[in-house]
C-alpha cells in the first residue's frame, strides 16, 4: 500500500514537472516573438527543475523515514503477537499440572509418597509461575527505566550453587551437571540481579540442550572482576542471531511451529541485569557443539 502511494506521488510530481515546462516553453516562444532576451526562459526553467528536484529528494526522505517507521512497528507487532502466544502457553501448562494434582491429592485412599510427590510437584509448577510473573515485571520495569539494584557484600558462589541445585531439582536427572565454582566469591552487587542472571542462563541450557548432555556452570575470579560461564551441549547460536536474541520477545523462527516453550523474555532480561550491574556478556561456541554465556562483572569490593 505504501510503495503504491510513493509510486502514485512519484509520478504526480514528474507529470506536474512536465506540464510546467510546456508551459514554460510556450511562455518561452511568446517572450521570443515579442523581442525578450531568451537567457530569462532558459533561468526560469532551470528554477522549475531545481525546485521539482529538491521536492523529489525532501518527499523520498519523509517515505522512507515512514517506510522504516511502518516496518519496525509491524516488527514489533509480530514479536508482541508471538509473546502473547508464548506467555498464554506457558501460564495454562502449569496452572492446569497444579489443578490436575491438587484434584488428585483429594482423592481418598492415596499412598504417602505419592502424595508427597504429587505436593513436590505441584510445588515445582508453583514456582515455575513465580519466575515468569518475576520475568514479566522486570521486563516492565525497565522498559518503564524503574529497575531497582540494592548492591550489597555477597557470596556470589554460594548463590550461584542455590541456583544450580535449584535447577537439578527441576531437570528431574534429564542432564548430568558439571559446577566448578570456587567455595567463596565476595563481590559487592544486588544479590536478585546475580540470581536472576543465574537462572535464566540455566533456563536457557536446559530448555536447549538435549536430554542426558551435561551443562556446565563455572565461576572465575578475575581480580577485580568475577565471571560466571553456562555451557550446554545444545544446537548452539548461529553468529547472526547472536545479537538478536538479547531483544526482548525475540525467538527464532515461528511461535506455532517452535519446539520450545518460552517467552522470548530471558536472556533479554540477562542482558539488562548485566549490563545495569556494569558488566558485559558474550556468547561463544562450545566444542563440539552447544553455545557458552559468559557474563563478566566487576567485582565492586
Amino acid at each position: 500500500m505504501l510503495g503504491a502511494a510513493m509510486v502514485y506521488i512519484v509520478a504526480q510530481s514528474v507529470w506536474w514537472a512536465v506540464l510546467l515546462l510546456r508551459r514554460e516553453a510556450v511562455i518561452g516562444q511568446l517572450e521570443a516573438r515579442l523581442g525578450r532576451a531568451a537567457d530569462q526562459s532558459s533561468n526560469r526553467t532551470f528554477m522549475v527543475l531545481g525546485e521539482a528536484g529538491v521536492f523529489l529528494l525532501l518527499l523520498a526522505g519523509v517515505l522512507a523515514f515512514a517506510f522504516i517507521a511502518i516496518r519496525r512497528d509491524l516488527r514489533l507487532a509480530a514479536l508482541q503477537r508471538n509473546f502473547m502466544l508464548a506467555i498464554t502457553h506457558e501460564l495454562r501448562t502449569p496452572i492446569a499440572s497444579i489443578k490436575l494434582q491438587l484434584q488428585t491429592l483429594s482423592r481418598p485412599g492415596l499412598s504417602g509418597t505419592d502424595a508427597e510427590r504429587l505436593r513436590s510437584s505441584a510445588i515445582g509448577e508453583a514456582d515455575r509461575l513465580a519466575a515468569l510473573t518475576e520475568k514479566v515485571l522486570v521486563a516492565a520495569a525497565d522498559g518503564a527505566g524503574e529497575i531497582k539494584l540494592r548492591p550489597e557484600l555477597m557470596d556470589a558462589a554460594a548463590t550461584v550453587r542455590e541456583v544450580v541445585a535449584r535447577a537439578q531439582l527441576r531437570s528431574e536427572d534429564s542432564h548430568a551437571w558439571k559446577a566448578e565454582l570456587p567455595s567463596t566469591l565476595m563481590v559487592r552487587s544486588d544479590p536478585q540481579a546475580v540470581r536472576s542472571i543465574a537462572e535464566n542462563l540455566l533456563e536457557n541450557a536446559m530448555k536447549y540442550a538435549p536430554a542426558n548432555t551435561t551443562i556446565s556452570i563455572t565461576a572465575h575470579d578475575l581480580g577485580a572482576q568475577w565471571q560466571i560461564e553456562i555451557a550446554d551441549q545444545g544446537p548452539g547460536i548461529l553468529a547472526s542471531e547472536r545479537d538478536r536474541v538479547f531483544e526482548r520477545f525475540y525467538r527464532s523462527g515461528s511461535e506455532e511451529t517452535r519446539r520450545h516453550a518460552g517467552t522470548g523474555l530471558g536472556l533479554y532480561i540477562v542482558e539488562r541485569l548485566v549490563k545495569r550491574l556494569g558488566g558485559t556478556i558474550a556468547i561463544r561456541d562450545a566444542a563440539p557443539h552447544g553455545a557458552i554465556f559468559a557474563a563478566t562483572f566487576p567485582k565492586g569490593v
